[in-house]
């Protein structure tokens, strides 16, 4: 199978959802998981975080149902979803890209789009129990990210390993951990455990190549090379 995302709409949204956790882990696409695709299981709604916390899911839940479920039924349709993306209250929504002939169909397709990425029964209709699977997924893939930049950031093999071995709970049967790592994560784990590659992750949202790798990379020559001056003095 191959999907493109070269063009605007449609966008692949159920194929999303079904791969996100292994789309977060991608090098080529990971960053699309903690920003542009981020849009589709919050619903454009502004403010909403990942969390570890149930409670914090289920007020996400709420805050999403309190602002496009407008008849209260506890579903959300399209005509719902595009009144709300029309709106000024819709975060990110960058319609000013296209003409403005075309940005009548932009709203359209985006909250069709939007719909369709939570609706598993394919009736177009986001029921309360569909959105609150699909942002407990978002929420775990989007928490399990940034804590394991937290590790890998300080070189933590070991504190990876461990942690996404406490997410077995989660899988359908317990991860296999690799034994060959690609070279820069080798490289990587190579220094000092606890030794910080970055001194912030600030703007780090995934371990694609363009925010993570190719700048780990230098980073971790550097640290090598300060390491080797310190032993030659």
């Amino acid at each position: 199978a191959a999907i493109t995302l070269q063009f605007s709409f449609p966008q692949p949204v159920q194929f999303l959802r079904a791969f996100l956790p292994r789309l977060s882990l991608s090098a080529e696409v990971g960053q699309c998981v903690g920003h542009s695709w981020s849009g589709y299981p919050t619903f454009y709604v502004a403010g909403i975080k990942p969390s570890p916390k149930g409670s914090d899911i289920e007020v996400q839940l709420q805050k999403i149902l309190e602002t496009l479920d407008t008849d209260g039924d506890e579903k959300i349709t399209v005509p719902e979803t595009l009144a709300f993306f029309k709106s000024p209250q819709a975060a990110k929504l960058d319609a000013k890209q296209f003409p403005k002939e075309h940005r009548e169909l932009f709203y359209k397709f985006k909250a069709e789009d939007a719909v369709a990425y939570h609706d598993m029964d394919n009736d177009m209709v986001v029921s309360r129990q569909e959105l609150w699977d699909s942002l407990v997924q978002w929420n775990v893939v989007r928490i399990r990210i940034k804590e394991g930049l937290k590790l890998v950031n300080k070189a933590d093999r070991t504190g990876l390993e461990a942690f996404e071995t406490s997410l077995d709970f989660m899988r359908r049967a317990p991860i296999e951990l690799p034994k060959k790592l690609r070279a820069e994560l080798t490289d990587l784990f190579s220094l000092p455990k606890g030794t910080k590659v970055f001194p912030s992750l600030k703007g780090v949202s995934s371990f694609s190549d363009t925010e993570f790798f190719s700048q780990a990379r230098d980073r971790v020559e550097q640290l090598k090379q300060r390491g080797r001056g310190r032993q030659e003095m």
